[in-house]
């Protein structure tokens, strides 16, 4: 007689071959090659710390659209909060253009780490129909780079250079003024991609790497979400790391583009200059909004104007010193901070994915308990 067997319970190694050397990639390259697996790992090492880095930016945008959203809800009494329902979700709308092979590891870290929801994510590629996994997630697949943006909070470009030309054919002049573009092109320098769309909110990651230091020690088998769940991992990829021996860094400016992008959807939110800093020391440094900090963000570490912020070009925010520069360089205990939230959003996941997992085994247990 035969037995079925449930096999999403059993735990099936991916790589069957991860402990025959025959059959390992390295096994067929001369000695002459060797020394280039090196740019294995670096490709690797790139592309998770960029697409980490982007999910790390649109989770902390969408954390600061829900808390503002919750700032200009007028509390409610228990009993209120009985009979009416919560308040709605203000969703920051990512878009992708372009869902490559990065664009498709950044579409899957965004909607497990970055709060946001398949029908928040939009994608426009010249082959959409080869999407389905994300179509069947309830994600809008389509070919229209014009309307993409014009929907899209947070853009990503996530093309081929030689690509680029038709994309800002299609989108120079459609992008809001709100929005801000995020660009994985590593060869087009941001300057360049300023003048060819004509818009100055664009933001991108420089990355260098240690020759010194191979990173033989990362783990390039695995996908980028995988790689995501490492907690080591993960701090290698926040550009404010603290580590020594870190064989690919990222530009400190980054987190610059960070901040000041967040100021900028204060702004736009009508919150003053105290509800600001206050809300940026809360997600970015997971403080407490009712309690002193010695260590924290204050308003003068942005500018020295009085009153509400002003709307930051963070075109100029890229190419010179702001009054941030030195605080994000010099003190380390606030970059320590930042590394910890950094992290924290990644580990979050994990923490309520643990939460679920023995809430449906208790659930699966009150219902074994009845039906005997």
């Amino acid at each position: 007689m035969a037995t079925s067997i449930d096999i999403s319970n059993l735990n099936i190694v991916s790589d069957i071959t991860r402990d025959l050397p025959s059959l390992q990639f390295e096994s067929s390259l001369t000695e002459d090659e060797k020394p280039y697996l090196g740019l294995r790992v670096r490709s690797h090492a790139i592309g998770s710390s960029l697409c980490g880095q982007a999910t790390y930016f649109t989770a902390i945008l969408n954390q600061a659209r829900q808390n503002i959203l919750e700032l200009k809800t007028p509390p409610q009494t228990k009993a209120s909060k009985l009979l009416r329902d919560a308040p709605p979700r203000d969703p920051l709308l990512v878009g992708l253009i372009g869902c490559g092979r990065l664009g498709t590891q950044l579409a899957n870290c965004l909607l497990t780490y970055a709060d946001v929801q398949s029908s928040e994510l939009l994608i426009s590629t010249r082959r959409p129909e080869l999407l389905n996994a994300l179509s069947d997630r309830g994600v809008r697949c389509f070919y229209d780079n014009h309307q993409l943006v014009q929907s899209a909070n947070l853009i990503f470009l996530c093309v081929l250079p030689s690509h680029l030309a038709d994309v800002v054919e299609e989108i120079r002049g459609s992008i809001s003024a709100t929005s801000t573009v995020y660009s994985f092109l590593s060869s087009v320098p941001l300057s360049k991609l300023r003048y060819c769309l004509g818009f100055p909110a664009v933001v991108k990651a420089d990355l260098s790497w240690s020759a010194e230091d191979s990173g033989l020690d990362w783990d390039c088998t695995e996908d980028v979400c995988t790689v995501l769940e490492n907690q080591v991992q993960v701090e290698m990829t926040c550009p404010l790391n603290l580590l020594e021996n870190c064989f690919i860094q990222t530009d400190t400016k980054w987190a610059e583009l960070l901040l000041y992008t967040f100021l900028n959807l204060c702004t736009s939110k009508e919150l003053s200059q105290e509800e600001t800093v206050s809300l940026v020391n809360q997600i970015v440094l997971g403080q407490l909004a009712s309690k002193e900090y010695d260590v924290r963000f204050t308003s003068l570490d942005f500018t020295r104007r009085k009153g509400k912020f002003p709307i930051f070009d963070i075109a100029a925010v890229a190419s010179r010193e702001t009054p941030l520069t030195k605080t994000i360089n010099q003190n380390t205990e606030l970059r320590a901070l930042f590394v910890k939230q950094y992290k924290n959003i990644f580990d979050k996941f994990y923490y309520w994915k643990g939460i679920k997992q023995l809430k449906k085994k208790s659930e699966e247990g009150d219902v074994r308990l009845r039906s005997t």
